[in-house]
């Protein structure tokens, strides 16, 4: 509570970017987390007459908790967050620019009235620099296998999928759980879930991950800006069944690409996840349109040039 408390506004930092400032005169600055460093950095750069885009990725500055509370979504924000984000919401007036990794994160911000003042606003979706694999022909095989990959923790709904994934009861799937989290609650989950089809694989590399399995599930229950395992399922030629919540319905196109489901319902998911099983046919066959669908989240050099531009126009209206 006071490392959060110096965080509201933190002198130390405004003293140590002034230094900085000084030395490199910088003709932009471009601020990415500021947590620890506090919106005192804004102001200060704002003093210093030098031009400021900050880059939302998270909603660390509406929130400490980002706006996830006892394993649910924030509907809105307590008068302590408030409070705490107070000086945030004041000073993101002093930034020139915004740009959010996704248009969810770049409306939340807007719709509580921060970056009332920046002069430019804008979404580029953050890329990867991964070249598209060859999609090899799938060995045949009669189970049709779900899997998960990821960090295991309660916001990311792996939970829901375990139970959804029980309510089908069906000998012909197989859901293949790969990542690492908490060991006392990855053992809970272990114990209480024990199926004979339901595989925990702990860390294992993406193309081994993504060559055995049939469709990803993204189960989160908590608001993430741009689900980048969505990009990496769809570059594999996966398909992805993914939560309706964040930033993750702007990467799926239904029917096309994969399938979105209610963040919140286990049913939903389950019955979701029938759906693939009784389409699997058509799935399976369309893994060239689900790849093509990952290439502007791949395109590595157009985000360069976006950022170039954004930064040389940010630049020029100083």
């Amino acid at each position: 509570m006071l490392w959060h408390l110096f965080d509201i506004y933190n002198f130390s930092s405004k003293k140590i970017l002034s230094r900085y400032l000084d030395k490199l005169k910088p003709d932009v600055v471009i601020c990415h987390n500021i947590f620890g460093w506090s919106p005192s950095i804004w102001s200060t750069c704002k003093e210093y007459n030098v031009p400021t885009v900050q880059v939302l990725h998270d909603q660390n500055l509406l929130c400490p908790r980002n706006m996830f509370k006892n394993n649910e979504v924030c509907k809105k924000r307590c008068l302590i967050c408030k409070l705490m984000r107070m000086p945030h919401k004041k000073l993101s007036n002093k930034i020139t620019g915004v740009v959010g990794v996704s248009k969810f994160i770049l409306n939340k911000f807007v719709d509580y009235e921060y970056f009332i003042d920046a002069s430019v606003k804008e979404v580029i979706y953050n890329s990867r620099n991964l070249s598209l694999p060859n999609l090899e022909a799938k060995k045949s095989r009669e189970t049709v296998n779900f899997g998960y990959i990821g960090n295991i923790a309660l916001n990311k709904g792996v939970e829901n999928l375990l139970i959804a994934f029980h309510k089908i009861n069906n000998k012909n799937i197989k859901l293949f759980v790969a990542g690492n989290g908490d060991k006392k609650y990855l053992s809970y989950l272990k114990k209480r879930y024990y199926c004979d089809n339901i595989y925990f694989l702990g860390y294992v590399k993406p193309e081994d991950f993504f060559s055995q399995i049939d469709v990803t599930v993204v189960p989160s229950i908590w608001e993430e800006s741009l689900g980048v395992v969505v990009i990496e399922s769809f570059a594999y030629g996966v398909p992805v069944i993914g939560s309706r919540i964040g930033g993750i319905p702007e990467m799926i196109d239904e029917n096309v690409n994969g399938l979105l489901f209610d963040s919140v319902s286990v049913e939903d998911l389950s019955n979701k996840m029938l759906d693939f099983l009784h389409s699997i046919s058509y799935w399976r066959n369309n893994r060239q349109v689900i790849q093509k669908s990952s290439e502007p989240f791949l395109n590595y050099w157009k985000w360069i040039e976006k950022w170039e531009n954004l930064l040389i126009y940010i630049k020029d209206m100083d």
